[in-house]
C-alpha cells in the first residue's frame, strides 16, 4: 500500500484516484474546482463551474476504449450514468464493446461522485503551487510531496499530475532544481465553434455514432449526440479564416449549419440551447519526463492531457485519459523498485499506451489543416488508406468491424494493417481507384462567405 497524491480531478485524475484506491492505495486528490451541483444532468452542464476544463461544455465522444476501462474498473459509474439518461451504444465490433452518449460534465459528475464516496480517497479543495523535492547522488530530483495554495504540504510516495494541458510541471520541476519536461508541440491551426441543441419531442438522433463527421472544402462539421436528448454540432475552421468569428452569432451559425444538407437531419425539430461556444489555441502536445533514456525526475508522473493532449476532432481525450490512468495505476504496485527504474518503466508503459495515437493525430491534423487553408489535397498513403477504409466500411463487413475497432481505439492502426484480409482489400481498392478523393458536402466557399457575411 502506497500514499498517492493526484493533482487535478478531471477525468484522468478522477479515474486514477478510483483505480489506485481499488488497488489498495491511499489517495489524496487535490482539485481547485468545487463539486457538481444538485439538480440532475442539465444542472451539471449549465451550472458546474469548471474553469480548470475550458472545453467542458463542448461536444465529447466517449469511445469504446475508455468505456471498456470503466466497465472493468468502475462499472457502478456506468450504471449511474445510464440511470441519469446516458445512452450505451453497442459497437459494430463483433464483440460486446460499447460506446456511451453523454455530455462531458454529466460523465465527469458521475465519476466524481464515485470517487468522493471512496473511503480510501481524501478530496482536498485546493491547488498545488509547487513540489517538495530532494536531490539525489545522480543529480535527478526526487519528488516526495506537494505544496498547496492554502499553505499546507502533503507528502506522498509518488505525485501524479493530472492537471491537464495547462500543467505547471515545467515551473514546478525547475523550482526544485530539475529540468522541465521534454515537449513535442504541434499547433493545430483550428478553431472550434460548438452549439448545443435539444431534440424535439418524439424525435431521435439521426445517428448514434459519436462523432458524426461531415467534411466541407474549408471546414468540418461534427455531430456529438449526448445524454437526455441533447447533442452538439461543432464546426472546425482554420484559425486564420477571416470570417470565422461571424459563426459566433447564433443566427449566423444556424444559417450556416442549415446550408450543409446532411446536417439538416439533426436540426429538424431541434432547439438551440444557449449560444455558440468557441474553442481555440488547440495543440497536439507530448510531454516526456525521460530524456536519452534517463528520467529527469523520480516520484512524479504526468497523466492524461498533462502528458499527451490531442486535438478533440476524434473525441479521443477522455478515453486516452482513462486508459493512461489505468496504466499508471497498474505501475503503482511496483513502487518498491529503484525510483529511476520505476520512472523509466512507467515512461515506457505510457508510450505503449499513448504514443502511437499521438503520432497518428499529428499526421492527420497536418494534412487536414493544409486542406482547410486551401492547400493541396493530402495524397499520402496513410491519408488514402483512411479514405479507402471510410468507403469500404459501407460495403464490407470485415472492414467495417476492423475500422470501427480502430475508431474506438480497440485496435491500433498498425494492428489494422496487420490484418491480411483488410490490407489486401484496401490495397486492391486503391489500385482500382488511383485518384481516390473523399466526397465533400455543404456550400462552396463563395456561398459560405455570402451566408455568414450577408
Amino acid at each position: 500500500m502506497a500514499d498517492i497524491v493526484v493533482l487535478g480531478a478531471g477525468v484522468a485524475g478522477l479515474g486514477l484516484a478510483a483505480f489506485a484506491a481499488r488497488r489498495g492505495h491511499r489517495v489524496t486528490l487535490v482539485e481547485r474546482d468545487g463539486p457538481p451541483p444538485e439538480g440532475g444532468p442539465h444542472a451539471e452542464v449549465a451550472d458546474w463551474e469548471r474553469s480548470g476544463v475550458p472545453h467542458a461544455r463542448q461536444g465529447h465522444a466517449l469511445l469504446g476504449l475508455g468505456i471498456g476501462v470503466l466497465r472493468e474498473e468502475c462499472p457502478e459509474v456506468l450504471a449511474d450514468l445510464t440511470g441519469r439518461g446516458a445512452v450505451p451504444v453497442p459497437l459494430e465490433t463483433g464483440g460486446d464493446d460499447l460506446g456511451l452518449l453523454s455530455r462531458r460534465l454529466v460523465f465527469e459528475a458521475a465519476l466524481r461522485r464515485r470517487v468522493a464516496a471512496d473511503r480510501a480517497v481524501t478530496l482536498l479543495h485546493d491547488r498545488a503551487t509547487g513540489l517538495l523535492g530532494t536531490g539525489t547522488p545522480r543529480g535527478v530530483p526526487h519528488v516526495y510531496g506537494v505544496r498547496l495554495a492554502e499553505g499546507g504540504e502533503v507528502t506522498a510516495d509518488v505525485v501524479l499530475d493530472a492537471t491537464g494541458r495547462r500543467s505547471s510541471a515545467a515551473s514546478w520541476l525547475t523550482g526544485i532544481g530539475g529540468l522541465p519536461p521534454r515537449e513535442t508541440v504541434q499547433s493545430c491551426g483550428f478553431s472550434y465553434i460548438a452549439q448545443e441543441f435539444a431534440l424535439g419531442g418524439g424525435t431521435r438522433f439521426p445517428s448514434l455514432r459519436a462523432p458524426v463527421v461531415h467534411e466541407l472544402d474549408f471546414a468540418t462539421v461534427l455531430a456529438f449526440p449526448g445524454d437526455n436528448g441533447r447533442f452538439h454540432l461543432s464546426t472546425t475552421v482554420s484559425s486564420h479564416d477571416p470570417v470565422r468569428t461571424r459563426l459566433l452569432e447564433r443566427r449566423v451559425y444556424l444559417r450556416f449549419l442549415d446550408s450543409v444538407a446532411p446536417v439538416r437531419d439533426w436540426l429538424d425539430g431541434a432547439a438551440p440551447v444557449g449560444g455558440p461556444m468557441p474553442m481555440a489555441g488547440l495543440e497536439n502536445r507530448h510531454r516526456s519526463l525521460v530524456a536519452d533514456g534517463a528520467p529527469l525526475v523520480t516520484g512524479f508522473v504526468l497523466v492524461g492531457d498533462a502528458c499527451v493532449q490531442t486535438n478533440p476532432t476524434f473525441g479521443r481525450g477522455v478515453s486516452l485519459g482513462l486508459a493512461h490512468a489505468r496504466t499508471v495505476a497498474d505501475q503503482l504496485g511496483r513502487l518498491d523498485r529503484d525510483p529511476e527504474d520505476w520512472a523509466t518503466e512507467t515512461h515506457a508503459a505510457t508510450e505503449r499506451c499513448l504514443g502511437q495515437w499521438f503520432e497518428q493525430q499529428v499526421a492527420t491534423d497536418a494534412a487536414r489543416l493544409a486542406e482547410l487553408a486551401g492547400g493541396a489535397h493530402d495524397d499520402s498513403l496513410s491519408a488514402r488508406v483512411l479514405t479507402a477504409l471510410a468507403v469500404l466500411r459501407e460495403e464490407d463487413e470485415h472492414v467495417r468491424i476492423a475500422a470501427e475497432r480502430v475508431y474506438h481505439m480497440l485496435l491500433t492502426p498498425a494492428e489494422l494493417m496487420g490484418d491480411r484480409k483488410v490490407a489486401r482489400r484496401v490495397l486492391a481498392f486503391l489500385r482500382e481507384h488511383p485518384d481516390l478523393r473523399r466526397d465533400h458536402v455543404g456550400p462552396s466557399r463563395q456561398d459560405f462567405e455570402r451566408l455568414v457575411t450577408g
